[in-house]
């Protein structure tokens, strides 16, 4: 009886260890370069629609929030634009036209456009 009840007492300790001490430092190692999914820094990066704009600030719509917003290009209401940062409470916005790569530019040649000889 003794040696069973020192087993379970052993069991449980060693349990305890693992569930509040193993566990968290196992989790906390393995997601910590995780981006956080709430709070401001959860908002980097998502879409918002433009309510309201003049110029170059407004208000925007993240989620079911309504917040301050500036962009350095001028918005219309109904874009979605993507939030880049966070200054205080106001969100700094960035059309997405401004996200797309640089593309090389074809231009149409009329006067070779149909000149097979060459």
């Amino acid at each position: 009886m003794k040696y069973g009840l020192i087993t379970v007492l052993i069991c449980i300790v060693i349990y305890e260890i693992f569930e509040h001490i193993i566990l968290p430092l196992f989790w906390r190692i393995r997601y910590r370069k995780r981006n956080s999914a709430c709070g401001p820094e959860g908002m980097i990066g998502k879409k918002c629609t433009v309510q309201q704009w003049n110029g170059t600030s407004g208000k925007v719509r993240v989620g079911a929030e309504l917040w301050n917003a500036s962009s350095p290009t001028p918005l219309i209401p109904g874009d979605e634009p993507v939030v880049k940062s966070i200054e205080g409470l106001t969100l700094r916005v960035s059309s997405q036209l401004e996200r797309l790569p640089d593309l090389p530019i074809k231009r149409f040649d009329k006067d070779h456009a149909h000149d097979s000889s060459k």
